[in-house]
């Protein structure tokens, strides 16, 4: 059964740079207590509670533990997607808190921390871990594990069940920690960055590095959930008057802010109680990719980083503001089961009450059938209530016997149908699987014609029993052009013929799709 489970915030609060105390800047306003944020202002004091507070002097260990990045680790190797993700403006300490300085980073330590849970478990399940690490620049996305030139970036697609995802992202299997580290390193070389006044390593992208994790019982095949890690190092927002960014950098970050004010919008709506208006999820990429684990299904974690001197006042008030605004988002963390397996679960469970009230229904007929005899018998049984007449009583019990009689062949016939149903689904799994293994391989084989100029021509040699007699006609005559042109000079050009032949089949090729779409439903159905 789902919980609901608000989005846990902690606040970290970095110490003066060098750079900063040459140049005179001061920390007069901030002051942490316990897990409480207190911001002076000229007459009154505000003050910000959070589930966790990080002073300047907090190690990254502690920001570990404290935020309980375990606890979190250990939801998602049950089955449950989590997500944890840094929140800040520019040069306050987001990308050391995910990443660190010498692999002390919270990604670092999720990742092994993960592996250690995996080989603890893995004695009666067995687990996969694919990995896929992206960022998003100026609202495309780009693939940080790919070597091939990207263009105008990946796209991004929406399907009922993952909600959105990136097409032709490079995911890669991973069986150890180190395997992964690799993966990551890799990555963080490809991330664009830059350098400005408050930044010397300034991101200028967006980074998620999602870990998926697959899992099978090793007793039942048929038991398997699907769950993901999700670390994700937002670019900070920037003030240009206060970075000195021009030209191109200037449009990055005017990007970055416009992705950063729709998460905000989104945090705003979904934490206003009476606010029954749509998240704007679709108006940036970063929030359609960051649904399930704000306002989703998944665990949420958001460290929120502040930069300490008084310069940046304002910019940490709207940081306080929106961090407090995120604590309260509820989320419905769900187990990611398989839901064919969910189905057999419900069947079974209402076998097992069917059965149970069957015993009791056994137990009572019984009862009354003794009762009957002990009466025909003349020998009475005693009874607890001396006024009640005994007839009256018989009579009662007879036709109570006639109706758990006839109830008990309802239950039955439904625990006949319930048996025959889970048998269903178990074939229909099977032959699922099976069917999936031969539209993969018939995947592949289409994969090897992807060169040839006659796309009509691989469609039929893939699915010859639904071309029609028209197309075979054609496909018949684009062959004789093709005997006559090999027969003649290399000169004669017969391209044009059967251009015409494929430019006419246009429209009986979307009949063909159809139809090979309709027999596809009809098999599976």
């Amino acid at each position: 059964m789902s919980e609901l489970a608000k989005i846990r915030v902690a606040v970290r609060l970095r110490p003066l740079l060098e750079s900063e105390l040459k140049d005179g800047y001061t920390n007069t306003r901030i002051e942490t207590i316990n897990n409480e944020i207190q911001i002076k202002e000229e007459k009154i004091r505000r003050s910000f509670k959070f589930d966790h507070v990080l002073p300047e002097n907090a190690p990254q260990s502690q920001v570990y533990k404290d935020c309980e990045i375990d606890f979190l680790i250990s939801k998602v190797v049950e089955g449950y997607h989590a997500t944890i993700f840094a929140y800040g403006q520019t040069g306050s300490g987001k990308t050391f808190t995910m990443e660190g300085s010498e692999d002390d980073g919270m990604i670092q330590s999720a990742i092994q921390a993960l592996f250690q849970k995996l080989g603890k478990n893995s004695t009666n399940r067995t687990y996969t871990v694919y990995c896929s690490f992206l960022q998003i620049y100026n609202e495309k996305i780009f693939d940080l594990l790919s070597h091939n030139r990207q263009g105008n970036g990946l796209k991004l697609r929406w399907n009922v069940r993952d909600q959105f995802t990136v097409e032709n992202l490079f995911i890669y299997e991973c069986k150890t920690a180190d395997e992964v580290m690799i993966l990551f390193k890799q990555g963080v070389r490809n991330r664009i960055t830059a350098s400005h006044k408050l930044n010397l390593n300034s991101s200028r992208s967006h980074t998620i590095l999602e870990l998926k994790i697959e899992s099978v019982d090793l007793k039942n095949p048929d038991n398997f959930y699907n769950s993901k890690l999700e670390l994700v190092d937002l670019a900070g927002s920037e003030r240009i008057s206060l970075t000195g960014t021009e030209g191109r950098q200037a449009k990055e970050s005017i990007e970055i802010n416009k992705s950063l004010m729709t998460l905000r919008q989104v945090i705003a709506t979904l934490s206003e109680a009476n606010n029954k208006s749509i998240p704007p999820y679709r108006d940036s990429k970063l929030t359609c990719l960051l649904k399930q684990s704000i306002g989703g299904n998944s665990f949420c974690l958001m460290i929120a980083c502040l930069a300490p001197a008084d310069i940046f006042y304002d910019e940490n008030i709207s940081t306080l503001n929106y961090a407090t605004k995120a604590a309260y988002i509820t989320n419905v963390p769900t187990k990611n089961d398989d839901p064919k397996n969910k189905i057999i679960l419900d069947l079974r469970q209402q076998i097992s009450l069917l059965k149970q009230d069957l015993t009791k229904a056994n137990q009572h007929i019984e009862f009354l059938t003794q009762l009957v005899k002990q009466n025909d018998g003349n020998s009475p049984a005693p009874l607890e209530d001396p006024k009640q007449d005994q007839t009256e009583r018989l009579v009662d019990s007879i036709n109570m016997v006639r109706e758990l009689l006839l109830s008990n062949k309802e239950i039955r016939e439904k625990e006949e149908q319930s048996n025959q149903k889970c048998e269903q689904y178990r074939r229909e799994l099977i032959e699922l699987q099976r069917e999936n293994f031969e539209l993969r391989e018939k995947l592949n084989n289409t994969e090897d014609h992807r060169q040839s100029p006659y796309p009509k021509q691989r469609i039929m040699e893939t699915y010859p029993e639904q071309a029609t007699q028209f197309q075979k006609n054609i496909m018949r005559e684009s062959s004789r052009a093709n005997t006559r042109a090999s027969s003649q000079k290399p000169a004669i050009r017969q391209l044009p013929i059967l251009q015409q032949f494929i430019e006419e089949d246009n429209t009986h090729m979307d009949e063909l799709t159809n139809f090979g779409r309709r027999t596809l439903y009809k098999k599976y159905k």
